[in-house]
């Protein structure tokens, strides 16, 4: 499904928007043979709430830290959203990591993790499922 924004389209892959990061964690899964376990993640992760998407960002604070904040986009109305403006404030998430580690290793096992047991775990209530 493409969505279109005034400035560029934005093209959905199955939940999750396109971004920068979530290609280079898909890669990297791929270099360590763990792209198995993330596609049985994200298929787990769009059987249920198939209207909301998700974009997926990576970066590391000044203390090198690694973090994962996932935005959640809700449509506004019933309809299927034709364009950006169709869905509603989106909602952010962010997860730190309590020690330094590769962004990417971090990333691959936030998104395993979300995943894992879907619908039932914290994580997915938290971030999908939730109301706020």
């Amino acid at each position: 499904m493409q969505i279109q924004s005034s400035s560029s389209q934005i093209g959905f892959r199955a939940r999750f928007l396109h971004s920068e990061s979530l290609q280079k964690v898909a890669e990297y899964a791929v270099e360590h043979g763990k792209f198995d376990k993330l596609n049985r993640s994200r298929l787990d992760i769009s059987k249920h709430y198939i209207d909301r998407r998700l974009m997926f960002d990576l970066g590391t604070d000044e203390k090198g830290f690694p973090y994962a904040v996932f935005t959640r986009y809700v449509p506004k109305y019933s309809r299927i959203p034709q364009t950006i403006d169709d869905y509603k404030n989106p909602l952010k998430f962010v997860y730190k990591s309590g020690k330094k580690t590769n962004p990417l290793k971090y990333g691959l096992q936030l998104l395993i993790k979300l995943g894992n047991n879907a619908p039932h775990n914290k994580m997915y209530k938290n971030v999908i499922a939730g109301k706020r």
